[in-house]
């Protein structure tokens, strides 16, 4: 995804609109402006130690205040709430949040004399609460990109899955960037990588986000390489290319610099504890398997590397860390 940004034509006009040298890569260009805003709001705060602190920190200086939507009751009273106040985004609440909707930006045309200028409706009902953390920073990355060009109009935070537009795709690296920011979290992130760590981190940083996205932000600054897999069904399923695949890898910069590459969306290896955890046959351990089992439906295999797998399944879904030995 970054290559396609780093080429496309609305990313580099976004750059130029916020006045950000873009001799080369303008999403490089983009993520030094917002480093840079963040930088300044900790220099003024500088007892904000936590990312949940971080979240505050930055949603009050960029100007919006967060309303979590739990219920359709929730949504209905902040209507009416809204309506009251003669705010005009209120009409759109409902219909703008829709199933694939996640989160939306809207500015207040009526705000009072101590209300902040914007507020962000993050949608938490049903499945989507185990996505508002990372919501809350999408909605922060709309706000640190904020130009003049692009200041009434209000901004959505769509489906994961969803085809976006680049500046969606552009918010989703920013939100990447901070939501797990790196500086914040590095003292965590040293010795072991297993999944109790990652919990235990998670408590201290962020205890409000999601397992989930606190084992892909952290995973991804661990100081040990790592290939982080989600192994789900994937493909056609009337046809032979249905099977337990990486539908998700993160190959953190260590793994990354040791040359450790996994790519998405090849199959499990039924001998891999990833596949019996899956099946039911094992419970969740630990196994020394090696990464040239793994390959794709083209029969494309990887080199020989061995690896320590540990593995946790979550619903439908098996996680595994996969660090070299």
């Amino acid at each position: 995804m970054a290559v396609k940004l780093q080429n496309n034509p609305t990313i580099r006009t976004l750059a130029h609109d916020l006045g950000v040298r873009i001799p080369t890569d303008p999403v490089t260009a983009i993520k030094g402006h917002c480093h840079r805003q963040i930088k300044q709001f900790l220099k003024e705060f500088k007892d904000c130690t936590t990312l949940t602190g971080l979240l505050a920190l930055a949603a009050q200086k960029l100007g919006t205040t967060f309303r979590e939507v739990r219920s359709d009751a929730d949504l209905q009273a902040l209507v009416k709430e809204f309506v009251a106040r003669k705010e005009p985004c209120a009409a759109f609440f409902e219909a703008e949040l829709t199933h694939d909707v996640f989160g939306i930006t809207f500015k207040l045309l009526n705000a009072g004399k101590f209300d902040l200028p914007y507020i962000s409706i993050i949608d938490c009902r049903g499945s989507k609460c185990h996505r508002a953390y990372f919501t809350k920073w999408h909605e922060l990355g709309h706000l640190l990109i904020l130009t003049d060009q692009r200041r009434f109009a209000f901004k959505r935070t769509h489906a994961l899955h969803e085809l976006k537009s680049p500046e969606e795709s552009m918010v989703d690296v920013i939100a990447g960037e901070f939501a797990y920011y790196e500086p914040m979290v590095r003292p965590y992130v040293r010795g072991e990588l297993t999944f109790e760590a990652v919990d235990r981190a998670r408590e201290v940083l962020c205890p409000e986000g999601s397992y989930i996205s606190a084992l892909f932000g952290l995973v991804k600054v661990w100081s040990v390489p790592c290939l982080l897999v989600e192994a789900k069904w994937a493909g056609k399923r009337s046809g032979e290319d249905y099977a337990l695949r990486a539908v998700h890898v993160v190959i953190n910069d260590e793994a990354r610099t040791a040359e450790l590459l996994l790519h998405k969306n090849f199959r499990v290896p039924k001998v891999s504890l990833i596949h019996r955890v899956f099946s039911g046959t094992v419970q969740d351990g630990v196994a020394i398997e090696d990464l040239a089992w793994w390959e794709s439906s083209d029969g494309t295999q990887l080199p020989e590397q061995r690896l320590q797998v540990s593995t946790k399944k979550i619903g439908d879904t098996v996680y595994a860390l996969m660090i070299p030995v």
